[in-house]
């Protein structure tokens, strides 16, 4: 359902110091015009700190907007304001014709990482021979700053669900913290690093020369990569009652889902399994449907998912003569537009044309869904079916995705005016059948298990030995 990859779309390697500048009041067209659209098609903007803070918090960006400033600088701003939506699945990018007339600067940190329980770890490295650097090194600091005070400059920029922060220690990761680094902190020709190896007390201090982005491709990686069960659609019988299923993902175009499924909980029949772990930790979501076909292997009941799934006006307007939009009977009602109440329910399986499970095949046992703040979208929507059904016992770190819904589903692209920075909104909400006592939050997890920096070196899955261990004890 709906899955934002959040930093690669964002286009802003744009950055060579002769960038023109675009004259306020140019840019105040511009930023006006986003302000409009996002009242007019994003239901999340004033859902979880109110029209008045929000209205606050818009006007001192604007206030920003009094001297000519380049393109990335005001890209830089619009940023703040998309983090204001609290909505994970709004994006925005720089025009592909900006990117190629500037150019790629040679001012990035040539490095992936991940962040494993608060340490943030070297994944990958794209540059050339650097002496003393390890895959699985931990970062301290960067150019003489700590990684927490550069977390906390880089944060902002990433909207997520809600108060969620899980899912900015997921999405810092990756390529995303070096492309963050150069969009704030500007060009830089070199890196001082200090590093510490894991089970090492002592701090290296090393110097990297910077790259250009195109570098960063996979012929250029020095460290071999590690392959982790989670990231894998698999099954696993890990003895004579436990079971083990990744499901990464509810987007993928080249699984079929209801075979996969169908034939994976056969297995589980037969081997007469007491114990599943389902493992969606790195689930961003995907096709509407995915999930709802998941959930109903573990239950015989067919649950309201959603109170409503809603639209505002002018993307209704625009799109409700469309097919699927007929299908799913949206219709117009007093201020709104409210899809088919037989969309509610969690046997609806889109337009993908799946029949429900065997009543032999629903699990009744007892299950064990694992979560990080990858899990997103549909993979959220999923944790939220088995949450408000008491189904499973959650193991991992709170979701990405709030346990009430999201804005996501069909979106409408703007381009501002003079800028040509371009816009993905998010114009369907849809709300989960919950109430929960704190709004704007994931699924808690039962128990708190983050990936560890050790198991990260190891190439082990620490949610599932965890979930294992708990088990059998």
């Amino acid at each position: 359902m709906r899955f934002f990859l959040l930093i690669t779309s964002i286009l802003f390697f744009t950055y060579g110091n002769a960038q023109k500048k675009i004259k306020p009041k140019k840019l105040n067209e511009d930023f006006e015009y986003l302000i409009t659209e996002l009242k007019l098609q994003h239901q999340g903007i004033y859902e979880y700190i109110g029209e008045k803070e929000t209205d606050i918090k818009i006007d001192s960006i604007r206030n920003t907007l009094k001297t000519p400033q380049t393109k990335l600088k005001f890209y830089e701003k619009i940023r703040y304001v998309i983090g204001l939506t609290n909505e994970g699945h709004t994006s925005i990018e720089l025009p592909k014709w900006t990117i190629i007339k500037l150019g790629l600067s040679k001012s990035f940190l040539p490095l992936t990482v991940k962040l494993c329980d608060e340490n943030l770890i070297v994944t990958q490295n794209y540059g050339k021979g650097i002496i003393g650097l390890k895959k699985g090194s931990k970062i301290i600091s960067v150019n003489n700053k700590k990684v927490s005070e550069i977390f906390d400059t880089l944060y902002p920029l990433i909207p997520t669900d809600g108060f969620n922060e899980t899912s900015k220690h997921e999405w810092i990761g990756g390529l995303n913290f070096s492309l963050l680094y150069r969009l704030v902190y500007g060009k830089e020709k070199k890196f001082k690093l200090q590093i510490q190896e894991f089970g090492n007390d002592k701090i290296q201090t090393l110097t990297v020369p910077a790259i250009r982005f195109t570098r960063f491709k996979t012929k250029n990686a020095k460290f071999k990569s590690k392959n982790f069960d989670y990231t894998k659609f698999k099954f696993e019988q890990i003895n004579d009652s436990i079971a083990y299923l990744s499901i990464p993902s509810f987007g993928n175009d080249d699984l079929n889902y209801e075979e996969f499924y169908q034939t994976n909980f056969k297995k589980i029949d037969s081997l007469n399994i007491k114990h599943l772990m389902i493992d969606v930790q790195a689930n961003g979501g995907g096709t509407e449907g995915n999930e709802n076909l998941l959930f109903s292997y573990l239950s015989n009941k067919v649950v309201q998912k959603y109170r409503q799934v809603t639209m505002p006006p002018k993307p209704y307007q625009k799109n409700k003569s469309k097919q699927g939009y007929l299908e799913d009977k949206w219709t117009f009602q007093n201020t709104i537009a409210k899809r088919g109440d037989f969309t509610l329910y969690s046997d609806y399986y889109s337009d993908l044309g799946y029949k429900k499970p065997q009543k032999e095949l629903i699990y009744n046992g007892k299950l064990y869904v694992l979560i990080s703040g990858r899990t997103f979208s549909g993979g959220a929507e999923f944790a939220s079916l088995v949450k408000m059904t008491d189904r499973g016992i959650f193991i991992g770190e709170e979701t990405g995705g709030t346990y009430e819904g999201n804005v996501s589903g069909y979106s409408e692209y703007i381009k501002l005016p003079n800028s040509k920075i371009e816009v993905k909104i998010p114009t369907v909400h849809f709300q989960i059948n919950v109430s929960p006592k704190i709004k704007g939050r994931g699924i808690i997890p039962d128990y708190r298990v983050p990936q560890t920096w050790k198991d990260y070196l190891n190439g082990k899955n620490t949610k599932k030995d965890f979930a294992i261990k708990t088990i059998i004890e």
